[in-house]
This record gives C-alpha cells, structure tokens and sequence, in this order.
C-alpha cells in the first residue's frame, strides 16, 4: 500500500476526537502541495513513532498524531527552506521557528499534540523550541509527563528518520562529532537509550514509497 494511503488508512481506523482527524487529512494536502519533502518526512515519522510507542507500551493513537503534525509549523513558512539544499545560517535561523510556530497554529483546539509539535526539537541538549516553562498551570503532572513522553519519541523518530533520509548537513553540529547516527543519538538523547535502540530496530520496517 502507498505510504499516503496507508497513513489516511490509519487516520480511518483511530478516529480521534474534536476533527483531530480532518486537520490531519487537510495538513497532509496541504504539505504535499508546495512541502513535497516535509509531507514525505511526517509521515514516516507518525509511522515510526507509532510503533515505538507501542514497543514501550504508551499510547500509540497519541504519538502517530503527534509525529504527523509534529512540522506543521514548516508550511507556513517558504517552502525553498525545506527543498533539501544546504541552507545557510541565516537560513537555519528561519527554518528554527517552526518548532513554535508549529504550537502556536495546534494550541487552540489541540494543546497535547501542540507541545509536543513545540517541544519535538528541545528534548536534546541545544535543542530549540517550547521549554517545560511554557506549560500552563493547569496542566496536570500526569498530562505534562505524558507530553514529555510523547515528545521525546517524535524528537528521537524525526532525527532518525531525518538523517536516514535526508542529503542536507545537519545544523546543530553533531554530525561532526565523527560518529555514526546511534552515538549521535546516544550523545543528544543520553536518557533515552531504550528507546533509540528501539526507534533505531524500527526504522527499517516504515515503508519508504509515497505513490
């Protein structure tokens, strides 16, 4: 099966609440219009991150919504960043907002997968995006740890399946560390170890074809 179809198949099947499901069918166009790389790249990553999650036995509906729209925040901005050239800082400093803005476009109506969208780059040393301050206070313990969760394994799915797809240099330095991708993600997510290792076992079964 397509990759398009099976992640609408998917949507079908798990029917979340509050048209959770339409703004994902209607981002997933919209991506595919002028965002050809990024709609490629979320879908893969709601795949992995889905089946990671239920390797760990966490909730798998939560995080295959939130690595589909874990880059809503690319769409608005041009479409030339994403294109898969080597961008330059100034660039860099761009394409860096879409973490929040991202959040910003999700928190009205879907605040779980608005963190998560927002925090999907700050849950590695240097990282950028929404912090644990941005929290509101009505959030309860339970919920912020489940966000938390939620969010390392899209953070962990999106740097692998970016690196393993993806020709452009990555910004944040660590490819130069001389490494190959597990050390790279041992050294960001240095807490996270059972769930690379899993992400890592994983990647290999997420279909890579769109049409």
């Amino acid at each position: 099966m397509p990759l398009h179809e099976l992640i609408r198949a998917k949507i079908d099947v798990y029917q979340p609440k509050n048209g959770l499901d339409h703004i994902a069918r209607f981002f997933i166009s919209l991506a595919s219009l002028n965002h050809g790389k990024v709609a490629g790249h979320i879908e893969r990553v709601a795949l992995l991150a889905e089946a990671v999650a239920a390797r760990l036995k966490m909730d798998a509906k939560a995080a295959f919504f939130a690595g589909l729209l874990h880059d809503t925040g690319k769409i608005i901005l041009p479409f030339s960043l994403f294109d898969g050239h080597n961008i330059t800082a100034e660039e860099y400093a761009e394409v860096k907002r879409h973490a929040v803005l991202g959040a910003e476009a999700l928190k009205c109506d879907y605040l779980f997968t608005s963190f998560c969208a927002g925090l999907h780059h700050a849950m590695y040393q240097k990282g950028y995006g929404l912090t644990v301050r941005d929290f509101p206070d009505s959030l309860s313990p339970a919920t912020v740890k489940k966000i938390l969760q939620i969010a390392a394994i899209v953070s962990i799915c999106d740097f692998i399946e970016a690196f393993t797809h993806r020709s452009t240099v990555i910004k944040d330095g660590s490819s130069d560390n001389g490494g190959g991708l597990k050390e790279m993600l041992y050294q960001k997510y240095p807490d996270d170890i059972q769930l690379i290792d899993i992400a890592l076992e994983e990647i290999s079964k997420i279909p890579l074809w769109t049409d």
